[in-house]
């Protein structure tokens, strides 16, 4: 009699699917349709960037930014405007009415995955700001001493006298150039409340934010403060607050451009820190993820980015002692247009909640502030004086926020209302990131790598929700010998197609 063999799990593991006993050889036929809908994100689609609504004078430096550096010109787009706001500053403003002017101050906000691009718009942003900011301060050496200028040289040897005096007493050594306070300026890598109020008590140009790791640590301090100095920034009026350390601080004009990235994750913690008001002074950027894997071949227009961004910070700017900026008028035309577009942002305002229903409420004034932005740039950049905003400014901004802009807000808030997802939705994740089309409950999800399930519980309680939905099955155990054989399962081939990705 021919001695019976026994087959160790690992041969049972290892024998093909078509081959092993006990495994369902009907092939795809076999399994039910199921819905594969519980995997999506409950996010809004994300709309391309409309390049084509730009201003002349700024689309083809976007379109050639983008081509030439793999970026998407969601992130492009609003990093350029946000660098010409910053430029910008506090130099122009729009005569709304006869006494009430407002500043062209934006705050950009690039959300995306690592691998996105996201953070090679901030640089393209930050080599474009720095050539501006060099400009400015040749500018001020060649004016020579200004009133505020010998103010901030008068507080800055006061503060090197009496760091002379405490090094001296401690008997420490010292080297401390007293002679000139460094010049000021433009950007600033954080914003934090005493330390950015402090900097501009003397200046009115204007300051610009620039961060590829935006959150709540961005602007230090309490939560409070920091909403504060958002909400005053972003109007640039007068300020005035008596600080504890230095008593009585007033600050012409606190104006502030943000050009920011930041993850994913972080969105509901930027929610929570500053909260509805602030968030809806913010223009966000959420594209739908597109892993980049190729690298910049050339350098595009970025000498033109710079030469204008240049221009801009060089334009503008009233020399009369009870205003800093320069105005350009709004047409009645222009007038009538931000009302229609008012009124259609705002349909259906009820059915809105939280931070998105401010950000729609808000919108008419980021179109006025884009539209201002255009006609300065397009005016600059044609070597001219800008005067007015022109009805197809107004209509171009109109449209890059109700085509654009609200959708991204949409997009990007919704995340702050998502759930942590269950075990069963994470472990289909790690199934259909595997791709095989059988898989061992202990070897590939309890001590598989990458696996979000490790407790013999959760990824029961998973395995049996999948299952009735039709997504697993499990292979029929073969009694063979001593032991109890391992648990396979096998995945539905439309978890495995990767058009459902």
């Amino acid at each position: 009699m021919a001695r019976k063999t026994q087959k160790t799990n690992a041969e049972l593991n290892s024998t093909s699917a078509d081959a092993e006993p006990g495994r369902d050889t009907a092939g795809a036929a076999a399994w039910p349709d199921v819905d594969l809908g519980f995997m999506e994100k409950a996010i809004p689609t994300s709309p391309s960037f409309p390049v084509s609504t730009l201003p002349p004078a700024i689309e083809p430096l976007v379109s050639g930014l983008a081509a030439a550096k793999c970026i998407t010109p969601a992130y492009v787009a609003p990093a350029v405007l946000g660098v010409f706001s910053g430029a910008i500053g506090n130099r122009w403003r729009i005569a709304v009415t006869p006494d009430e002017a407002e500043p062209l101050a934006l705050f950009i906000l690039n959300i995306g995955e690592p691998g996105s691009n996201r953070s090679s718009a901030i640089r393209v942003a930050t080599r474009a700001l720095r050539e501006a900011e060099a400009a400015i301060i040749a500018d001020l050496a060649k004016a020579g001493p200004t009133a505020s200028a010998e103010v901030s040289k008068a507080r800055h040897q006061d503060s090197v006298r009496a760091i002379r005096q405490i090094v001296r007493e401690r008997g420490m050594p010292f080297d401390i150039d007293d002679e000139e306070p460094p010049p000021p300026p433009l950007i600033v890598s954080d914003a934090s409340g005493a330390g950015f109020i402090d900097e501009m008590q003397h200046d009115a140009r204007g300051r610009v934010l620039v961060t590829d790791e935006f959150g709540s640590g961005s602007l230090a301090g309490p939560a409070e403060s920091a909403r504060t100095v958002l909400l005053k920034a972003f109007d640039g009026d007068r300020f005035d607050q008596r600080l504890k350390s230095s008593g009585h601080v007033s600050v012409p004009a606190l104006l502030l451009t943000i050009i920011a990235a930041t993850h994913p994750d972080r969105i509901q913690q930027i929610v929570g820190h500053i909260r509805n008001g602030a968030c809806a002074r913010f223009l966000w950027t959420y594209p739908a993820f597109e892993l980049v894997h190729e690298l910049p071949k050339e350098s595009g227009p970025v000498n033109e980015f710079g030469k204008l961004a240049v221009e801009l910070a060089r334009s503008g700017g009233s020399n009369r002692s009870d205003r800093f900026f320069d105005t350009i008028e709004l047409p009645a035309d222009a007038h009538a247009k931000l009302t229609a577009a008012s009124k259609a942002f705002t349909t259906g305002l009820d059915d809105l909640s939280g931070p998105l229903r401010d950000v729609h409420v808000r919108a008419r004034q980021h179109a006025l502030r884009l539209a201002g932005l255009f006609a300065v740039v397009e005016a600059t950049a044609s070597g001219k004086r800008p005067d007015a905003v022109t009805g197809e400014h107004v209509e171009r901004a109109i449209a890059l926020m109700g085509d654009f802009f609200l959708p991204m807000a949409a997009r990007a808030l919704s995340t702050t209302a998502y759930k942590p997802e269950s075990p069963a939705l994470q472990l289909a994740r790690h199934l259909r990131r595997l791709g095989k089309a059988t898989v061992n409950a202990r070897d590939d999800i309890q001590r598989g790598t990458g696996s979000p399930l490790r407790e013999l519980a959760a990824i029961g309680d998973a395995l049996r929700e999948l299952q009735l939905r039709g997504l697993i099955r499990p292979v029929e155990r073969l009694r063979v010998g001593a032991g109890r054989p391992a648990r396979d399962w096998m995945i539905h081939p439309a978890l495995l197609d990767e058009s459902n990705n």
